[in-house]
């Protein structure tokens, strides 16, 4: 590559005159680098200033040196290239430019070279403004443009940045302009003037401070401009007061009220005024301005200090004069403030006076108090009547005060005599008004017995004043017959003994008598038993109750009496009180045995009987005397008995021993003083047992035999010998419980055999044989043996490598012998030798191709199988081998070699730098800030991962940049006027290794030109002032500008208006002239100068186009040229008649009527106004002044003209050519308001009112009449009603009425409907009348109340917390009352009820439903009381119903309560629940411990595996325990000891409980069970309840097995659904096998969580002998009723319990090992082939029917929520497993939709078996089941479904049941059916599952539908589906004889969709419904 400087290539002597011995002279040195350099002046210290190249051609060294070295630093880069940077920081106003001098020497010749450095400047210089401070001073009310200072700026900057420009922040009224013409300067450089916009004024405000901002312009350009610096002042304006402001008030405004009867000169009020002239201000006197405009200081009742402006009364004002009274209370003053005034000065008034109104009232003064008419007055009122009831007074009483207004308003209240509110009387009105007649009412109900007489007062309090007086009442209490007998308590018990005679007294608690408040005859009391009765009497006077019966008491037929007590007093009031009799009990019954004989039987040896023995007995008598106790009364030491009965056994019995049969005598004892007994007979059978198991002779040590034995070669036999000495139960068999699938035993003899080839190094070298010798006793007891076989080697095993593949690395820098890697075998062989070699080898290279080596540069050890390098790698050439090495047994009886794949990866060095491709030439724009990526290098590096770094070495004025992906960017602005059109980069490439490598390029960036110079302007006038009558087209001025661009467009400049001017000024674009383009009238504006700003922008033509901007002010001003104007033609206004002289009129608001005149000052100027021209105001009643005031011209007042008046005013302007103009103004003189309404009751009724509650909305109450002396509206009165009282706002319950017959006079009506118990028994309001004068009166208030009488219109109810209530009541407990429950209640007045039981139902999950007699036999109601009881002679039993709830309604009755009570008995019953007048009644009945007890199993087989770590959980009994009562702890316990088989187990086990049950049931290991510790061990397990005692007992067997014995599979059930079914396992393998089968585990499958896998053991009937899961896997395989039964439970297959082993035949056998081989196939292949003839033929010959083809869904199954995957569709039936050869074949999806097909989908849908007891299929009416049911004969889909075949029901059968069940049986596996069919209907159902079908009619359809519900309870799914055809589309409705159909509707339960499938002639076609 050729780097060049500066386009100049070195110079030097030509090598060829060194060749050819020619001298050189002494050359100077050159400097190669520019001759001038711009830097900016703010470059930091080290920034690169130029570069340079120094060169001798004679090869001398150089020495290089520069001036200035305090501000430049040279510094050598590199031989003879030397750079100049910063040393300290530059500024450019101190120095602009720098010579600097670079010297070079070669020691002989000396080369100076001067470069030019030029600073550019960098705006760091902050403008500043020469004369300060900025102050000045201006007089007000100078004209606008008036000059008031001149500011002046300068920047020490150059260029624009030196450039300044002014502004004023906020100017208010100032501007920056021209001096001379007052235009407006938009841009205002280097210095500027400020102007005044519009006159000041000194009042308003005497100081400005206006903010000065001066800015540089700091170069702008179009597109950027460089940050501007600023500096601000603040410039300070003081403006000077003149003479033009008149006074002005303050504290305004100016109103105030003062009493009557004050003394002359009296001080009311100060009016205080300043002079508005602030610097010159003068002293100011103060007036009253008379009607006639005369300055005064005495008017009327007032005078007013000149000097002080204080306002003092003249005379004495007193409001009860007849002056005041005519005039009224407020005065209405102008008061004037003039300033004080030299004698000789001539002022205008209009500017040194003010004036200002004033209101002065006077207020009346209180001077009397509320005067009663008498000072005690007497009143009567009954006790007992309801609140709100008047009081009778002997005269009425009045109270009175007639102050005036407030002064005479004062409150009314009721008071005890200590002066405290008032608790039995209220008093109205409340509130009076001058006058009032005082009602009195009752607040509480008096009773007369407790107060005869209540004194009180009532006081008068003056609302303003609180001035007091009182009156006093004395209220007499009339007496009444109010108070009924009360007995002292309301329920009373007493007791009597059963054998009582007639006579006996009742002993009761407490005394029942009933007293009576009232005196006289009310006081005397007559006691009855109320609703009669045989047995009880009671004394009318004294209340003893006795007996009045002989012997007619016996408490087992009834236990308790409940009496109603009545008390009546002389008044024929009453009161009842409840007696309840309590029948004590005498011990007069004996126990009752449910039975005389018992029978039973036991098992001998055992503690649990054949069937749980019960012994009932029960006693009618109660407590003690019915306390039952049971006894044994022989067999003591056996037997014993519990309370409740059950007969459990303490110590087993043996049949050898005791006789067969027992006679045991029992006896059951009462408790009674003295005690009654019975006894009876227990016959108990005791069974005999066999319990002996055979026992091994010997024990034989380990033994040995050679992995090659023949089978059938002997390898042991065992012995054993019975204890029992009959037959069966000492015939012994012998078994293999774990054969590993090689052995096998004679039953017989014992002889063991080898059945299997055996293999050292497979999967046992060991095996343990476990031999079983059992009996065949019933149960079947057995023994078992342990052998070890121990299987001796043969060298036959190939060699075995550690890996499947071998991978290694190594570097390519490598040495030779360097170790890649071992590759490692194995041989399991004892004398194996293993040797290793390289057998193929392949190279590769990076990209995967083949390379071709001479030879590979690796090799590997024979004995060791390490890989070493041979020679040198390079991983350009070959990046990868792969190696074929070789394994080999040289030991090995035969060849036993093996190979592995071998890969050794070469890794990478770095020995290649990068490689860049060449780069054209390169262009950016100037200006531009983001060019994005101008190029992207192309490198590449033959080494591997290189990471290339990009930099750049050569980068002018660091404008460029580069990324490491190589893309060069453009990051700084780049200006083509300092750079020039081209720049130089060069660009280094490194790999970015440890040992990087680098490569470089050059590139040159062509710098393109863009237009960047905005337009200036050089002449622009910034206000141009013109008169409104300019004519358009006229010039008003001419702007110019220049361009700095050269380029034409880019210079070339157009002018606009760009906005303002409001469309009246236009401007040439070329010439710049500004004319006028439409009228200038400003009239439009309403301003006297319109200012009309307008922006001109100046252009050039360049892209983009540059423009600038400066605004223009056109001023117009005005001519005169418009008349006043009013703002209408006519006004209206209207006055009061007590208006006084000289009070202005105001018209539309205002006091000043206006007139304009849109010219502006001096032509429109001030207008005039005058007044009147001749009209109706012919009395001169109204004047105006020249500022259009209109005032009251008549004095004093208007009083006596009320009416219409029209004035005419005149406006007049002031302009050089008066214009005037007119309009009419109408006053309406109005009547004055001054008379107070009045109210009062029409027809001379009360203010009380009552009415009954129910009154309809709308009901009259009272009728009010209201009168006022006024006329017109202030006669009209409004009735309202009065609020803002607590509790007296009747707006919300009445309604006010106008009369239209009568215009004042008011209806009050009933607004709501009444209801005293839940709104309100009294309403109590107030109303006043108001007129509708201005201002309004109002009268006093009129106090009203209305009494709600009540009716009885509520029925009763119960409240909420009552309407639900539960009691409990214990199962034994009879008789008893459950409780009372009156609670109901009643809004009315009355509280009479009546109570019956109306319903009752069943609670939740309680029982069976509920009767009426059920409920009349257990339970009853006292109608009035309300007491429910149970039944004396009913018991409760929760067990059978656990809860009552019964339904009780409460009734009252307007007449004889009782009577309608006793007929509630007919009500109708409802189970129902309760409303608001019932409520329930939750009756628990209380569980009592009376049931022992239940196991699940009489016997439980368990297992425990031999090696597994103790403790182990074996079985929780909780779980397999029942006990009918609720709550109940069930605690467990062993039973009898352990019973040990064989007997020495317990020796081995070696402590006492190796099986633990804990109290919570749960059975676990106390020990770890080895491998000598072989047997079963028995006990027995008690469940106790508590606290009853009541026990159960059921047998646990648990067997010693090994994990050989566990039988593990998985069935499609979860695992809850398991474990409630599993008994149906163990009935499965004890119905078809006689197999015992014990549980070990359940356990979920987590993969599918509806499967579940099952551990069980399986032992033989009547034997212990295990059997291997291997045995119990080809039971159930060989046992067909077995298998058939597995898989209808759900069995789906086991976890691989059989260990298959597969065995390498060697080549080098013995010909006749392969012959015996090859007989034993050939015998197991003939028997096969045998079997399968034999049933086929059976199968034939029992089937004789032909599988018709079947017909998959047709629809799209994605719609149904699953999918069917092709590949799972049969092709044809013919390849189903189990299907029956030559049958039709199947078309898996054809396009009809029939009931095969969704079947088979069905099943595509889910893998698990389908059991036939879980599936069903029903159909509704309108399908053809003779032509359907033929193609309804295919159920059978795949080997999953073989076994589930639904059977055909042919047309015969169907046709011969259409009304009853039909019963067949399948032909092909037996299986029940039903079907069913509907009388006289087309229903038809079929259920494989043999239950009973529900073969009602169906509800009627209108479409021709097929309903087919096909659940499969197996999987929890149920598929709804429809096969339809619209009875619209009858065309295909035959095409139902081939059981197909035109839609299909499917709804899917698993994903709750619902889809539409019809078939069309395209097709099907699915869509969601």
């Amino acid at each position: 590559m050729i780097h060049s400087l500066n386009g100049k290539m070195y110079k030097g002597c030509s090598l060829l005159l060194l060749f050819i011995s020619i001298g050189c002279a002494n050359e100077w040195p050159e400097y190669d680098g520019p001759s001038s350099v711009t830097i900016s002046e703010d470059e930091p210290i080290g920034a690169l200033v130029f570069n340079f190249i120094v060169d001798d051609s004679d090869g001398d060294p150089l020495t290089v040196t520069i001036n200035h070295d305090k501000k430049f630093l040279l510094t050598e880069v590199s031989s003879n290239n030397y750079k100049v940077t910063l040393k300290e920081k530059l500024d450019r106003e101190t120095t602009s430019r720098y010579n600097l001098q670079v010297t070079i020497s070669d020691g002989t010749s000396t080369t100076s070279k001067d470069v030019r450095i030029r600073l550019n400047d960098v705006n760091d210089y902050v403008p500043v403004i020469q004369n300060l401070p900025l102050k000045a001073k201006v007089k007000e009310n100078l004209p606008a443009g008036t000059f008031i200072i001149k500011i002046v700026a300068e920047d020490e900057d150059m260029g624009y940045n030196a450039a300044t420009e002014i502004f004023l922040d906020e100017p208010g009224p100032f501007y920056l302009g021209d001096p001379e013409t007052g235009e407006i300067i938009e841009h205002n450089y280097d210095e500027a003037n400020v102007l005044l916009r519009s006159p000041l004024d000194f009042e308003q405000q005497s100081l400005y401070l206006v903010k000065v901002t001066v800015k540089d312009v700091a170069g702008c350009t179009a597109s950027d401009c460089e940050p501007s610096l600023t500096t601000t002042q603040t410039l300070t304006i003081n403006v000077e007061d003149e003479q033009d402001t008149p006074p002005y008030f303050t504290g305004l405004p100016y109103i105030k009220g003062t009493e009557e009867n004050l003394p002359v000169g009296s001080p009311i009020l100060r009016v205080t005024a300043f002079d508005g002239d602030k610097s010159s201000a003068k002293d100011i006197e103060y007036y009253f301005l008379s009607t006639d405009g005369e300055l005064v200081n005495e008017i009327e009742f007032f005078a007013i200090s000149q000097l002080t402006g204080v306002i003092t009364n003249s005379k004495v004002i007193d409001t009860d004069s007849d002056e005041l009274k005519s005039h009224g209370s407020i005065y209405s003053l102008t008061v004037v403030a003039k300033e004080e005034q030299e004698s000789s000065e001539a002022v205008d008034s209009a500017l040194s006076q003010s004036t200002t109104p004033v209101s002065i009232s006077i207020f009346d003064l209180n001077d009397q108090k509320p005067t009663f008419n008498a000072n005690h007055t007497l009143g009567s009122v009954g006790e007992e009547l309801p609140v709100g009831s008047l009081v009778t007074l002997e005269s009425p009483l009045k109270v009175a005060d007639y102050d005036q207004g407030v002064n005479g308003t004062f409150s009314l209240r009721a008071l005890s005599m200590d002066g405290n509110e008032s608790a039995w009387f209220s008093v109205s009105p409340v509130t009076v008004i001058n006058e009032a007649t005082i009602s009195i009412a009752t607040k509480q109900a008096a009773d007369y017995e407790t107060t005869s007489s209540i004194p009180f007062k009532i006081e008068a309090k003056e609302q303003k004043s609180g001035a007091v007086t009182y009156t006093y009442v004395t209220v007499n209490i009339n007496d009444n017959n109010d108070n009924a007998p009360e007995f002292g308590e309301q329920l009373y018990r007493g007791w009597i003994y059963e054998n009582s005679n007639r006579g006996a007294v009742v002993n009761i608690s407490a005394v029942l008598k009933a007293t009576d408040k009232d005196s006289r005859g009310f006081s005397t009391i007559t006691y009855s038993i109320s609703g009669g009765n045989d047995i009880f009497e009671i004394n009318s006077t004294s209340g003893v109750v006795s007996t009045k019966c002989e012997n007619c008491l016996d408490r087992e037929t009834k236990s308790t009496f409940h009496l109603n007590i009545l008390a009546a007093d002389g008044g024929g009031l009453t009161d009842s009180a409840q007696l309840i009799i309590s029948v004590m009990d005498v011990n007069d019954n004996r126990p009752k045995l449910s039975s005389a004989v018992f029978d039973g039987s036991v098992d001998e040896g055992s503690l649990v009987f054949t069937s749980p023995i019960t012994v009932q007995a029960s006693d009618e008598d109660e407590g003690r005397n019915g306390e039952i106790s049971l006894s044994m009364l022989n067999y003591t030491d056996n037997l014993a008995i519990l309370s409740n009965g059950t007969v459990y056994i303490t110590s087993p019995f043996d049949a050898e021993v005791s006789p067969k049969t027992l006679h045991v005598g029992i006896l059951a004892s009462d408790n009674g003083v003295p005690a009654q007994t019975s006894t009876a007979t227990l016959r108990l059978q005791v069974n005999d047992l066999n319990d002996n198991k055979p026992r091994f002779t010997h024990t034989p040590l380990p033994l040995r035999i050679a992995e090659n034995s023949d089978i059938g070669t002997t390898v042991y036999t065992v012995t054993a010998t019975d204890g029992d000495i009959t037959s069966p139960n000492n015939l012994i068999v012998y078994s293999l419980s774990n054969n590993f699938g090689r052995f096998s035993i004679d039953t017989a003899t014992g002889e063991i055999k080898l059945t299997a080839l055996l293999d050292k190094e497979g999967e046992f070298d060991e095996y343990t044989l476990i031999i079983l010798a059992s009996d065949q006793g019933q149960p079947s007891k057995a023994s078992q043996q342990t052998i070890v076989v121990m299987v001796t080697d043969v060298n036959d095993e190939l060699p075995k490598f550690q890996q499947q593949k071998f991978q290694f690395s190594v570097s390519e820098e490598a040495t030779v012998g360097r170790v890649i890697g071992t590759v490692q075998a194995v041989d399991r062989d004892l004398n194996s030798q293993l040797e290793f070699s390289i057998s193929q080898s392949t190279a590769y290279d990076s990209d995967g191709n083949t390379v071709n080596l001479a030879s590979i540069p690796v090799t590997i050890s024979r004995d060791q199988g390490t890989i070493t390098t041979t020679s040198s790698l390079d991983r350009e050439t070959a990046a990868k081998f792969l190696l074929k090495v070789s394994a080999k047994d040289i030991n090995g009886l035969t060849q036993q070699l093996v190979t592995v794949d071998v890969e050794i990866t070469i890794l990478d060095v770095n020995d290649n730098p990068p490689i860049i491709e060449p780069v054209g030439m390169l262009e950016v724009t100037e200006n531009s800030t983001d060019a994005g990526v101008i190029t992207r290098l192309v490198v590449s590096d033959h080494d591997q991962g290189s990471q290339l770094e990009f930099s750049l070495t050569v980068n002018p004025h660091n404008a460029f940049a580069i990324n490491n992906l190589g893309e060069l960017r453009l990051i700084d602005i780049v200006d083509r006027e300092v750079v020039g059109n081209w720049l130089n980069l060069t660009v280094l490439v490194r790999d970015g290794k440890n040992n990087a490598l680098s490569s470089s390029i050059d590139i040159a960036v062509h710098v393109k030109d863009i237009n960047d110079k905005a337009p200036r302007f050089t002449r622009f006038v910034q206000v141009v002032s013109v008169q409104e009558d300019v004519p358009v087209d006229s010039v008003l001025t001419t702007v110019a500008a220049t361009d700095a661009d050269s380029d034409f467009l880019n210079k070339q400049i157009e002018f606009r208006i760009k906005s303002g001017g409001d469309g009246k000024i236009s401007i040439d674009s070329s010439k710049g002239t500004v004319s006028v383009a439409e009228s200038l009238d400003v009239d439009i504006y309403k301003v006297a100068n319109k200012v009309l700003p307008l922006t001109i922008e100046a252009c050039d033509l360049g892209l983009p186009k540059l423009c600038t901007n400066r605004v223009m002010a056109i001023n117009i001003t005005d001519v005169n040229d418009n008349k006043p104007t009013f703002s209408a033609d006519v006004y209206s206004t209207k006055i009061s008649e007590i208006a006084k002289k000289g009070d202005k009129v105001a018209v539309e608001g205002n006091y000043q009527i206006e007139a304009v005149d849109i010219d502006s000052t001096p032509n429109g100027g001030e207008v005039i106004y005058t007044c009147c021209e001749p009209s109706n105001d012919t009395l001169n009643l109204f004047t105006v002044n020249a500022k259009g005031e209109v005032t009251v011209a008549r004095d004093p007042d208007l009083l006596g003209h009320v009416g219409v008046y029209s004035l005419t005013i005149t406006a007049q302007n002031s302009g050089g050519a008066k214009e005037t103009g007119s309009a009419k103004v109408v006053v309406n003189v109005e009547d004055f308001n001054d008379n107070t309404p009045v109210l009062r009751v029409l027809n001379n009724r009360s203010t009380t009112v009552h009415r009954p509650e129910n009154s309809p909305q709308g009901t009259t109450l009272i009728s009010i009449q209201a009168t006022d002396k006024d006329e017109g509206d202030n006669s009209i009165v409004d009735l309202n009603f009065v609020k803002g009282v607590p509790g007296m706002d009747g707006s919300r319950y009445f309604l006010i009425e106008r009369s239209q017959s009568q215009h004042n006079t008011f209806i009050i009506k009933q607004n709501i409907l009444f209801d005293r118990e839940s709104k309100a028994k009294q309403y109590r309001f107030e109303v006043e009348g108001t007129d509708r004068g201005v201002p309004a009166r109002t009268s006093s208030r009129l106090a009203i109340t209305v009494n709600v009488d009540d009716v009885n219109d509520n029925r009763p109810f119960f409240p909420v917390d009552k309407q639900e209530v539960e009691v409990t009541v214990r199962e034994e407990q009879v008789g008893i009352a459950v409780g009372t429950f009156n609670y109901a209640q009643d809004l009315d007045e009355r509280q009479l009820f009546c109570y019956s039981i109306i319903g009752a139902r069943g609670a939740k999950g309680s029982g069976h439903a509920i009767s009426e007699s059920l409920i009349r036999d257990l339970f009853s109601i006292n109608k009035m009381t309300a007491e429910i009881k149970v039944a004396s002679d009913k018991k409760l039993d929760r067990e059978s119903q656990a809860a009552y709830v019964l339904v009780v309604q409460a009734d009252d009755s307007d007449e004889n309560i009782y009577s309608d009570c006793k007929a509630q008995q007919n009500i109708p019953w409802t189970d129902r629940r309760a409303g608001d007048d019932e409520m329930e009644i939750t009756i628990l009945v209380g569980d009592v411990d009376d049931n022992a007890p239940v196991f699940s199993h009489s016997r439980f087989n368990l297992a425990v595996i031999r090696g597994v770590a103790s403790p182990v959980s074996l079985i929780n009994l909780q779980e397999y325990v029942t006990d009918a009562d609720e709550g109940q702890d069930i605690e467990f316990s062993r039973g009898r000891q352990f019973l040990y088989t064989p007997a020495k187990l317990s020796k081995i086990l070696g402590v006492s409980e190796p099986i633990k049950i804990y109290a919570n049931g749960n059975i676990q290991t106390e020990i770890t069970f080895d491998e000598e510790m072989q047997g079963t061990l028995e006990f027995t397990a008690n469940a106790t309840s508590s606290p009853s005692g009541l026990t159960s007992q059921t047998n646990i067997k648990v067997y010693i097995i090994d994990p050989e014995n566990v039988y593990t599979f998985t069935v499609a059930k979860t695992l809850s659904e398991t474990q409630t079914s599993v008994s149906e396992i163990e009935k499965i393998f004890s119905s078809h096998a006689s197999l015992n089968v014990g549980i070990i585990n359940l356990e979920a499958n987590t993969e599918k969580n509806y499967h579940t896998r099952v551990q069980l053991f399986v032992v033989p009937n009547n034997t212990d002998n295990l059997l291997t899961s291997a045995d119990i896997e080809l039971f159930v395989q060989e046992n067909a009723d077995l298998s058939d039964s597995l898989y209808k439970y759900g069995y789906i297959g086991t976890d691989d319990v059989i260990n298959a082993s597969s065995t390498d035949e060697e080549e080098t056998k013995s010909s006749n090992r392969v012959i015996i081989i090859a007989i034993v196939v050939a015998v197991v292949l003939l028997v096969v082939m045998l079997t399968v003839l034999i049933l086929c033929y059976v199968m034939r010959s029992r089937y004789q029917r032909k599988l018709k083809a079947a017909h998959a869904m047709a629809f799209d199954t994605h719609t149904l929520g699953f999918e069917i995957d092709q590949a799972d569709i049969p092709p044809s039936i013919n390849n189903i497993p189990g299907s029956i050869k030559n049958s039709t074949p199947v078309s898996p999806l054809d396009d009809k939709l029939s009931v095969t097909s969704l079947l088979y989908a069905h099943h595509m849908h889910h893998e698990t078996v389908h059991d036939p007891n879980c599936l069903s299929l029903s159909a509704n009416q309108g399908w053809d089941k003779d032509a359907s049911m033929n193609n309804f004969d295919w159920a059978k889909t795949n080997g999953a479904f073989d076994r589930h075949k639904f059977y055909r029901q042919s047309r015969e059968s169907h046709r011969s049941s259409n009304s009853h069940d039909d019963n067949a049986i399948d032909p092909l596996n037996g299986a029940e059916t039903r079907s069913c069919s509907s009388a006289g209907s087309n229903d038809w159902r079929l259920d494989l599952r043999g239950n009973n079908l529900d073969c009602s009619p169906p509800p009627p359809i209108t479409e021709d539908v097929i309903q087919l519900t096909f659940n499969d309870h197996h999987n929890k799914l149920n598929y709804d589906s429809k096969f339809v055809d619209s009875q619209s589309d009858n065309s295909n409705s035959t095409n139902k004889e081939d059981g197909h159909f035109n839609r299909l509707i499917m709804s899917d339960s698993v994903y709750g969709k619902i889809y539409e499938t019809r078939r069309t002639a395209n097709g099907l076609e699915t869509t969601e419904v």
